[in-house]
């Protein structure tokens, strides 16, 4: 490893965590880790310093960390926002991820979309991802963790499992099939030693999922194949109304949550995308378990599947985080943007403009997503804290000025794709003043643009 010493010098403001902001602070770094905050003048006899940057009229804050994704569905922006949630699976994500499945370039094409998701991330203040490799995306695992790994990204990629759908296009498998091949890619990447990528087992779903997912059986095998390799569980879950109507007259349960107890999947290494429907004491089964959630507001307002009970969920103790979910269920992935949505989501629903605050949103994006990702060092701007940093621009930036408070000001006018300067991870710096780092961005653009065009002249879109 790389044992440079950086100097992030002068900033106007460094939010070491959702309760510390300091004015014209320095942060000191040594490797991947953080060794210093402070006053510089504190620094000039305790450190030779190999790189220096200005920060002046900037913020230095956390990266944020987006806790639930879908890197292959960064081809499909834009496509699908009047379907219900049924026919938009069946319409635009499946026929998409079949005729990628066709392409002779397939391979090629998912590492640049790993890479694309990364550009995006990183360009808009993320610096750690959970990516949930679903559908057919779950046969690229090794090439997606790949991609994210040579671009220098942080986070985890979880393999899809299926062994039902009324709407397969040739992505499902049975039980044994679907074990053996998430055993092959745990065993493969954690071979990799990947200091920067971690490999999780991620069913897509539970029994009563609408599009399809995983029966109780596989469900329990995969979170055993999990234990038994020591790494994390994540899963969609009680995503939608119908979900848990389903799980309430097959099963007889509260809903989704319940059935996820009864199983035997949920504890403190099982995370949670969107759990909006909870069912009559299905909040204190996660508050006893120990499973983390996965909110990704923007998603449950275009797709039009409700409002998570947020609020006494985190009031009870559950750790929430916050992800954009893939591109076509939010459009962007700026995570930002998507702290903001997490307050309004809520203060509109409960008609009350104290029921969450910035600083919630903030710790939700860093620290909580920290915990989801299971890195005690990570999501906080302190000395012994891994180096993923974010930078942003300030000074003459008319969108954030004036700037009486940061933290509230970054999450209720910021936008990461316009606002961020540089990002940081692991103390290796991959995006700065608009220039990608570690990547051929024009390349990666161009494959992509060209597979969009393929897509659109096959399927009419």
């Amino acid at each position: 490893m790389n044992e440079k010493t950086i100097l992030l010098k002068d900033a106007d403001f460094v939010i070491r965590d959702s309760e510390t902001v300091e004015h014209s602070s320095s942060v000191v770094i040594r490797g991947n880790l953080i060794v210093d905050v402070g006053n510089r003048g504190n620094f000039e006899n305790k450190y030779t310093f190999d790189e220096v940057h200005d920060c002046h009229g900037r913020i230095v804050l956390p990266g944020l960390i987006d806790s639930h994704t879908h890197c292959n569905e960064t081809i499909m922006r834009g496509l699908g926002h009047q379907l219900k949630f049924h026919n938009w699976v069946d319409n635009i994500i499946l026929p998409i991820g079949a005729a990628m499945e066709a392409m002779e370039e397939r391979d090629e094409l998912y590492y640049c979309l790993a890479q694309l998701t990364a550009m995006e991330l990183v360009a808009s203040g993320s610096t750690s991802l959970l990516e949930h490799s679903v559908n057919f995306g779950k046969y690229h695992v090794i090439t997606i963790a790949r991609g994210l790994s040579d671009f220098g990204i942080r986070g985890a990629v979880a393999k899809g499992a299926e062994d039902f759908s009324d709407l397969d296009r040739g992505h499902v498998g049975g039980l044994e099939r679907e074990i053996k091949e998430t055993q092959d890619y745990l065993e493969k990447w954690q071979a990799e030693k990947d200091e920067l990528i971690q490999a999780w087992v991620g069913p897509s779903g539970i029994e009563g999922k609408t599009t399809g997912g995983c029966t109780g059986p596989l469900l329990t095998e995969l979170k055993k194949l999990a234990k038994a390799y020591g790494t994390h569980f994540h899963t969609h879950l009680a995503g939608n109304i119908w979900e848990a109507e389903n799980i309430r007259k097959q099963r007889g349960l509260a809903g989704s949550v319940a059935f996820g107890e009864r199983i035997g999947i949920l504890d403190e290494k099982t995370s949670l995308a969107h759990c909006i429907v909870i069912g009559h004491g299905e909040d204190r089964i996660l508050q006893d378990t120990g499973a983390k959630i996965s909110h990704c507001p923007s998603c449950n307002q275009i797709c039009a599947l409700g409002v998570i009970p947020l609020v006494r969920l985190r009031e009870q103790g559950t750790i929430c985080g916050i992800g954009t979910d893939g591109a076509p269920q939010n459009d962007s992935l700026d995570m930002i943007r998507e702290m903001r949505q997490a307050v309004l989501l809520q203060k509109i629903h409960f008609l009350d403009p104290d029921i969450m605050s910035h600083v919630d949103a903030f710790r939700m994006a860093t620290e909580s997503g920290a915990k989801i990702l299971g890195i005690e060092n990570l999501g906080k701007i302190q000395p012994g804290y891994l180096a993923d940093i974010t930078i942003v621009q300030v000074e003459g930036n008319l969108f954030l000025t004036p700037m009486y408070d940061p933290l509230d000001t970054l999450v209720y006018a910021g936008s990461g794709g316009r606002d961020v300067a540089m990002t940081m991870v692991n103390g290796r710096i991959l995006y700065k003043d608009g220039e990608f780092k570690t990547v051929d961005a024009e390349k990666v653009i161009s494959k992509v643009e060209d597979a969009a065009l393929k897509i659109r002249e096959q399927l009419g879109f």
